[in-house]
């Protein structure tokens, strides 16, 4: 690599000038890694730019949750849900608490204490709806194995939670039933 393309790089790495990055290589005789250092000595270079990714909107620092009322948005009755009714937008706010709901609840599946997977509810909804048939089969042979079911989340899932604990024991019952013959 010359001498321009080791510049070029330095300019776009470290955000400074031409005459700042040819300086600091000949300070750091050609060494791309010590002109970097000597510029960030210097106080030279600019800070990367800081940013994070999350899917949970909560975790972001930069989220403003946005009112019902679009400005110039759904204003005719005929083009949002819930139109015709004494309380328009009724039908939008209770499907978006149920969205909410199966959102932020998971289902948890653990074996031997050990986690496996967690899944929020409406993918659960999804698999129970598309393939119930197996689905259900797999649960009652998985408790046979050890597999336990339990919920997590914002609502109050404890009597669920505790449904789920009776099938387990349930079937860890049986299964020592079995083992006695």
């Amino acid at each position: 690599m010359d001498n321009f393309d080791k510049v070029e790089k330095l300019v776009n790495k470290a955000g400074v000038s031409y005459e700042e990055a040819k300086q600091a290589l000949e300070m750091t005789n050609g060494d791309l890694l010590d002109a970097m250092i000597y510029l960030e000595k210097e106080g030279k270079t600019q800070a990367p730019k800081k940013s994070s990714y999350s899917t949970q909107y909560e975790d972001q620092t930069n989220y403003t949750p946005v009112g019902n009322n679009y400005e110039g948005y759904g204003t005719s009755g005929a083009t949002r849900i819930g139109a015709g009714s004494k309380e328009p937008g009724k039908v939008k706010t209770v499907l978006k608490k149920i969205w909410h709901a199966l959102s932020v609840n998971f289902l948890v599946i653990k074996r031997h204490e050990e986690m496996i997977i967690k899944m929020p509810l409406w993918l659960m909804l999804v698999i129970l709806l598309a393939a119930w048939h197996v689905s259900l089969i797999l649960i009652v042979i998985s408790l046979f194995f050890g597999f336990t079911y339990s919920f997590k989340g914002e609502a109050d899932l404890k009597a669920v939670n505790d449904v789920m604990e009776k099938a387990s024991d349930v079937a860890e019952k049986v299964k020592e039933e079995v083992n006695k013959m």
